[in-house]
């Protein structure tokens, strides 16, 4: 009769315990996550904050949280899966009446993007877990950005006069005294500082030294998201597209190491804006191009050699760096025909004979020399 009544009592509390975690589980219960950092660099680690707060007098004896993320957020923990590009992680807590629990997940960034952690789930049940409850929370997103990491590579120290000396323009405005291009008549308004006194004397008419107008490169560099010839609105290799981008990142890096006036064009849209950046200098201007990198999609919204003509038409006085996963034949012809313009592939040439200014870079042969 005993054993009889302490079941019963025992049912009886685990009813009454249903009855309550059901009716009032989520009730005065928030649940929160963050990042300790809004944005770092591909290859940093950053913490995300787990938050749950209890306002209510009942305990909850068995609380498990279910969150979604890209798999290259790496967790220092065990306690997630990876199924193609998704991580699902997932935590339990037990939360006594009226208590705050916070959980920091050490986080590896291990590739460039703009990621959440979201889809987050609660799922709440009894002591013995004889029934569940679920509650989603599609209000709770934690976001980061992360952007390329900044590498110096070896190979870029060799390339041409695009990061040095200085070009001329096509059309003069300001005349640089240092530019001399050769000997002209003297003509009305013309500076007596410019008069060349041995040609007007070889002469017996005066003459002046005629100026070029000068300035420092306006590097442009155009990220090709076509990884193959059969590529058309979506990339084929992530792979190889992801070392273009840290490529780009490279040469953004050394033209700001330089000082010089760089922008960004890819083939492509971020949200509904082409991805096209104004010139810009400095660790501002690289930083603003940097998170441009670290939102491209892998959609492919135009033809590159036909973007690249449009630029080229518009813009006579910027050299032109390429960064392409391949070199097609339409590519090969535009830069043997424009010196302005270098294009480093990441896959080797198919052809022996090449411009000059068509080069392969090895990324695999710059991380162990770097290692």
């Amino acid at each position: 009769m005993i054993l009889v009544l302490l079941l019963l009592s025992i049912g009886l509390a685990v009813w009454i315990t249903q009855q309550l975690i059901e009716r009032f589980g989520f009730k005065n219960l928030t649940y929160t996550l963050a990042f300790s950092a809004d944005e770092v660099t591909e290859g940093d680690q950053v913490e995300l904050i787990e938050t749950i707060v209890s306002r209510k007098p009942i305990p909850l004896p068995w609380v498990k949280a279910e969150l979604t993320t890209d798999s290259s957020l790496v967790f220092a923990s065990g306690q997630s899966s990876v199924s193609e590009e998704t991580r699902f992680v997932s935590s339990c807590f037990c939360l006594f009446p009226y208590k705050k629990i916070e959980r920091h997940w050490h986080v590896t960034c291990t590739k460039r993007g703009m990621f959440t952690v979201s889809h987050a789930v609660l799922v709440i049940s009894d002591l013995f877990g004889t029934s569940e409850w679920s509650n989603p929370l599609p209000e709770v997103i934690a976001a980061l950005t992360v952007l390329p990491a900044v590498r110096r590579l070896d190979a870029l120290t060799e390339l041409p006069q695009q990061f040095s000396g200085e070009i001329i323009r096509r059309r003069s405005i300001i005349p640089d005294r240092f530019a001399i291009c050769g000997i002209r008549p003297y003509a009305d308004g013309d500076a007596v500082r410019d008069i060349c006194w041995t040609a007007s004397a070889r002469s017996e008419q005066p003459a002046v030294w005629q100026y070029q107008e000068t300035a420092a490169p306006e590097i442009t560099v155009m990220l090709n998201l076509e990884t193959r010839e059969t590529d058309r609105d979506r990339i084929s290799d992530r792979a190889l597209f992801e070392d273009a981008v840290r490529l780009c990142a490279a040469l953004l890096g050394n033209a700001e190491r330089m000082r010089l006036p760089v922008r960004l064009l890819a083939n492509t849209v971020i949200g509904n804006t082409p991805a096209e950046s104004k010139v810009s200098a400095g660790a501002d201007g690289l930083r603003h191009l940097l998170r441009m990198l670290a939102a491209l999609p892998d959609t492919i919204t135009c033809k590159f050699t036909k973007m690249l003509r449009r630029f080229l038409e518009a813009n006579q006085n910027s050299a032109v760096i390429v960064v392409t996963a391949f070199v097609s034949a339409e590519l090969m012809q535009l830069a043997a025909a424009d010196p302005r313009i270098t294009v480093l592939s990441l896959k080797p040439l198919r052809d022996a004979v090449h411009p000059v200014n068509v080069r392969h870079i090895n990324l695999q042969t710059e991380r162990k020399h770097a290692s």
